[in-house]
């Protein structure tokens, strides 16, 4: 069928329901047109279905999405039906001949996969040596072996690193950062906080 083309990705997780980081999401996504915007959870905090609507919404373009600890299940699964943006939550979405993920329940192979906490060890670090991670998040990474591994969940600990093949990127906005662009492009990844 011939090499996949090349897929931009911004990254972004922790958005909070704050109206200021949805500008800066807006504003990277013109600097940097990306292909898609993937949101790593944690929408809002315990916000109702049309508060996950509204935040959605305001980010323009192809929006996939998965919720994270502060998203109620039942309220980001009846607001992203409402919205323009698709859900991840246990599907597998094929953009440009390259597999995105969200994990849940099972196990999905995929070039992109999408957890909202970090995989434990990796981008955790809560300060003070306390690592928040999810060891199962750990065990997917490490079964899978996905190209990228996006989360957010840990504000403290922003950045991209390296684990044994897979480019890991924390792409939280919660601690006044502005996610991340991450490009795949035939065997290269390359990704960096923005």
């Amino acid at each position: 069928v011939g090499d996949a083309m090349a897929l931009r990705v911004l990254a972004v997780a922790d958005i909070h329901s704050h109206r200021s980081v949805l500008r800066v999401i807006q504003q990277e996504m013109i600097q940097h047109t990306p292909d898609v915007t993937i949101v790593a959870g944690d929408l809002t905090s315990y916000g109702d279905a049309a508060e996950v609507q509204r935040v959605l919404d305001a980010i323009p373009g192809r929006v996939l999405a998965i919720p994270g600890n502060l998203d109620l299940r039942r309220a980001f699964d009846a607001g992203i039906a409402k919205s323009h943006a698709e859900s991840l939550v246990g599907k597998q979405i094929e953009i440009r001949g390259m597999w995105i993920a969200g994990l849940f329940d099972q196990l999905i192979a995929c070039e992109i996969l999408v957890v909202h906490e970090p995989p434990v060890g990796l981008l955790d670090d809560v300060g003070r040596g306390r690592h928040i991670g999810f060891p199962e998040h750990f065990r997917a990474l490490d079964r899978l072996r996905p190209r990228v591994l996006l989360c957010g969940h840990c504000h403290e600990s922003p950045g991209v690193v390296t684990y044994g093949g897979t480019t890991v990127v924390n792409c939280t906005l919660g601690s006044g950062g502005h996610g991340a662009l991450v490009e795949l492009d035939g065997d290269l990844v390359a990704a960096r906080l923005l």
